[in-house]
């Protein structure tokens, strides 16, 4: 009996650890965290350039990065709760390769630092996110290539949303709607300095259709600046046969006060990728803008081509031109412009995910 004792004592607390083994390691299948990444880096020319504060222009080379896709750092994860429901997160900031500093605004988490809950019900974040309108990427010839639908609207397609909170439905046949809304946290007022946003995506195996709106308030909570502090609708999408995927678009964005940019900018788009081999790419775009307030019209044309020389390495190279109207001023990709002066740009490098 006493032996029998013994062997009791033993047993059980090596039945407890295994126990606990067995738990701890179901404790850490359950939750994921991924450290992930770009670096895009190469070399852009640009001509007509304005060169300091004159009305001269002129050529410009540059070592540069994020001509392609945005460089960035982040770690995202989840955990399952069970019962189908998941908690996650991502923290993540954008900065240039060829010089190291932080883009995308100032502090540590430039693009992304959200929490949330995902499950069959939809997801629901809240924090810092990229704004809604940002979906516009797939429906972007170039995928928001430094030449792209961003360039003729001066980057209102792509900013951050602070102090936000969002949902996201499950997909019903390929039908989605996200929603999303930015605090402005100023006492004594629910809009000044917010922002909203619904987007509605159609995805079916050959074709998406995207529809986005979204309003960006001043801290006086109107429309000031069309860029800036305005209305912004999105329409367009692609179809895909075989090899060929087409593209086209529209937007809309509006503002209340008169500046010297104007208060409507209306602009369309439209090109192709080919898809030659599973490593080559080839793109065409075109994107035409018009503006009111007697600012006028713009037209970006521009080629290029991807070479992926594995799943997480690609060669790139694109060539454009930029045609102003005699009181319009945008650029391609640095510097500022002179009103009524067309440019010329040329950028290519190599962009690295991990």
């Amino acid at each position: 009996m006493k032996k029998a004792s013994k062997m009791a004592l033993v047993v059980k607390p090596l039945a407890v650890a295994a126990v606990l083994a067995c738990a701890c390691a179901a404790a850490q299948a359950q939750s994921n965290v991924t450290i992930y990444g770009r670096i895009d880096a190469g070399v852009n020319y640009q001509s007509g350039v304005q060169v300091g504060t004159s009305t001269k222009t002129g050529s410009e080379w540059a070592a540069s990065g994020n001509e392609w896709g945005t460089s960035m750092f982040g770690i995202k994860g989840t955990e399952d709760l069970g019962g189908g429901l998941q908690a996650l997160f991502t923290l993540e900031n954008g900065f240039n390769a060829d010089n190291g500093a932080v883009n995308g605004g100032s502090g540590l988490w430039t693009r992304r630092s959200y929490v949330g809950l995902s499950g069959a019900d939809g997801t629901i974040k809240v924090g810092k996110d990229l704004a809604i309108e940002n979906a516009i990427w797939d429906i972007d010839p170039t995928g928001q290539q430094a030449m792209s639908t961003s360039t003729l609207v001066e980057g209102r397609n792509w900013p951050q949303t602070n102090n936000m909170v969002s949902y996201q439905t499950p997909s019903f046949g390929g039908f989605t709607v996200s929603a999303m809304h930015g605090f402005g946290e100023q006492a004594g007022s629910f809009t000044d300095g917010s922002s909203d946003g619904v987007a509605f995506t159609y995805t079916q195996s050959n074709l998406e259709l995207l529809g986005v709106y979204d309003v960006q308030r001043s801290a006086t909570g109107q429309y000031t600046s069309l860029y800036t502090d305005s209305k912004d609708l999105i329409l367009g999408g692609t179809y895909t046969i075989d090899k060929l995927k087409l593209f086209a678009g529209f937007e809309n964005i509006r503002a209340t006060v008169d500046t010297t940019d104007g208060t409507r900018n209306n602009m369309y788009w439209g090109g192709v990728n080919y898809q030659v081999t599973p490593a080559l790419l080839l793109i065409a775009a075109a994107y035409h803008a018009n503006v009111n307030e007697g600012i006028g019209g713009a037209s970006l044309y521009m080629i290029g081509a991807n070479y992926s020389l594995s799943k997480r390495t690609l060669l790139y190279a694109s060539l454009g031109t930029l045609r102003n109207s005699s009181a319009s001023d945008f650029t391609i990709e640095t510097g500022t412009g002179v009103a009524g002066q067309n440019m010329n740009a040329l950028y290519f490098g190599v962009s690295h995910s991990f």
